[in-house]
This record gives structure tokens, C-alpha cells and sequence, in this order.
């Protein structure tokens, strides 16, 4: 089983939204094709927010390929960041299929879940965990589509994190071991997220997205893309080295103390612990475990 034809076609096209849009008008996209999609019809969004949801789904679409080609009021997307090209990861291919297709499918499915986990709490729409709930819900329906593995991941993963980026403007600037772990929870693909974050926001304003928008976004995206890249070639340096653990734990050296260096770097490179008390906890309980194993 392959993906519908006329879906693969409408992303594959420089005008996708504008494709979108006729599958809808022909009753094919939020029947046939992503049927949750309809939910969004008609559904208000706080005020900040222009379009409804469905729209505003669409418009992401758009917002995407604008960002890409012409940009806002004269200004564009720098096709080089750093050292990193723009045009060579977006054509990167997934399962056969460029990167940017996909990426269009993952700004049409972005807010998927924004109607049936909307809630009003202290008199205002909020819709939580709609990212994770999307994303869940995308990888039946997609795979339902006929869509490969490594596709329903990418798309998958996009849903899931598109409000990640978020938490870095709340706390500026991101630290280098932030920008590791936001890498490894998208397996790598920190552009394509921000990107889509990028057309999220244009969309989110619409018509009033304005330059100085654009410009601060782009600001945004290129110190995050540019600064992970750097934290990745740095090596995280240990919280606990294997003297330490040999005083600490009065363990002599050996497999054992490769063992239990072991379990604590991983967990550190995962963003499980993060300072040198936690690290110190978990070895002793790796310790106890890989003894009563033993």
C-alpha cells in the first residue's frame, strides 16, 4: 500500500497550500485523506490567532513555502546558516520522498489535535498537550495512508515537539546540554523543526505578520540550528569520573566500574540526570543492581 497519489501530489507542488486547498473544496482532504482535520472547521482560537484552526493548518502550509522563496516585505531566509545549507537538508530524502515534502505534511497536521484537547481554564482556550496528543493520533492515521516508517517518525516527531522551541525563548539563552537534548528528542532534524515553528508563527498572525516579525524569527531559528550544531561537536564533559566513583563508592577498578560509568553517562547524555549529586545516586543504585544481578 503507497500513500494516496493526490495527497503526495499536493505537497509535492511549490503552491501546496493552494493544492490543499482544492482537495478540500472536492470534500477529499478531511474525508478521505486526514479526516481529524475536520474537527478544526469553524473552531475559534484565542484572539492573538487570525485564522481557525483549519485554516490556520493551511495557512502553515503556505507560510512554509513563503518563508522558503520570497520571504516577508523584502526580507529572506539566509540560504546558508552557518555552515549549514538550507536547500541541502530540506532535500534530504525520507523513505524515497524529499525532506520538505513531508515537512509541508507536517505544518498541514501541526495543530491536529488542538480541537479535542481544547480546555478553558481561568477563562482562557488552552489546548494542552495537543503536540503529543497529534502526534499519537498521526501515527495510526498515517500508517493507515500507507505511509513508510521512517515517514510517520519525521512527521510523527515534528507534531510532537513543534511547541519545543517555545521554551527557549522563555529562557534565554539555551544552555549547551538544552540544545543536545532538544537534538536527540528530534533525531537530529533541528532545522525542519524550527522551520515549522517559523510558519506556525507566521501563520499564527496572518495578514499582520509583518518584517520585523520575520526578521526576529529568522534571528531565532539561525542561533538555535547554528549554536546545536556546535554543542553536538563538543563533547558533554562527565559529571562523575571513574576516580571519583572508586572513592566514593570504594569500588576498584575493573568491569564493574566500567559498568556503572557506563549506565550514569548515558543517563547523562539522555538529560536523565544533570548534576553531580544525581549522578553519584544513580551509580550507587547501578552499583546495587549489577551486584544483585551479579
Amino acid at each position: 500500500m503507497t500513500p494516496p497519489r493526490e495527497l503526495l501530489e499536493a505537497i509535492a507542488r511549490e503552491d501546496a497550500e493552494a493544492a490543499l486547498r482544492d482537495l478540500d473544496t472536492l470534500g477529499k482532504l478531511t474525508t478521505a485523506l486526514l479526516p481529524e482535520l475536520e474537527e478544526g472547521r469553524g473552531f475559534e482560537q484565542p484572539a492573538l490567532h487570525y485564522y481557525t484552526v483549519l485554516e490556520h493548518n493551511l495557512a502553515a502550509v503556505g507560510a512554509l513555502d513563503r518563508a522558503l522563496v520570497e520571504g516577508i516585505e523584502g526580507l529572506r531566509m539566509p540560504a546558508h546558516l552557518g555552515d549549514i545549507s538550507v536547500a541541502e537538508w530540506l532535500g534530504r530524502e525520507i523513505d524515497g520522498r524529499p525532506l520538505q515534502h513531508l515537512l509541508r505534511l507536517s505544518c498541514l497536521v501541526h495543530d491536529i489535535a488542538k480541537p479535542r484537547t481544547a480546555v478553558v481554564r481561568e477563562g482562557k482556550l488552552r489546548f494542552p498537550r495537543h503536540g503529543p496528543v497529534g502526534a499519537e493520533l498521526l501515527e495510526g492515521r498515517l500508517a493507515a495512508l500507507g505511509f513508510e516508517g521512517a515517514s510517520i517518525e519525521f512527521v510523527t516527531t515534528m507534531v510532537r515537539y513543534h511547541l519545543r522551541p517555545g521554551e527557549f525563548a522563555r529562557s534565554w539563552p539555551p544552555t549547551d546540554r538544552a540544545l543536545r537534548r532538544f537534538a536527540r528528542d528530534l533525531g537530529g532534524q533541528t532545522l525542519p523543526l524550527l522551520l515549522l515553528q517559523l510558519a506556525d508563527g507566521m501563520a499564527t498572525r496572518g495578514p499582520t505578520y509583518r518584517r520585523e516579525n520575520f526578521e526576529r524569527h529568522i534571528g531565532f531559528l539561525g542561533h538555535i540550528v547554528t549554536r546545536t550544531a556546535e554543542a553536538l561537536r563538543e563533547e558533554e564533559p562527565a559529571l562523575v569520573d571513574g576516580e571519583e566513583l572508586m572513592r566514593e563508592l570504594g569500588l576498584p577498578s575493573g568491569r564493574l566500574l566500567g559498568a556503572v560509568l557506563t549506565s550514569v553517562r548515558e543517563a547523562q547524555l539522555a538529560g536523565e540526570v544533570d548534576d553531580r549529586a544525581a549522578a553519584l545516586a544513580l551509580a550507587r543504585q547501578s552499583l546495587e543492581r549489577l551486584n544483585d544481578e551479579g
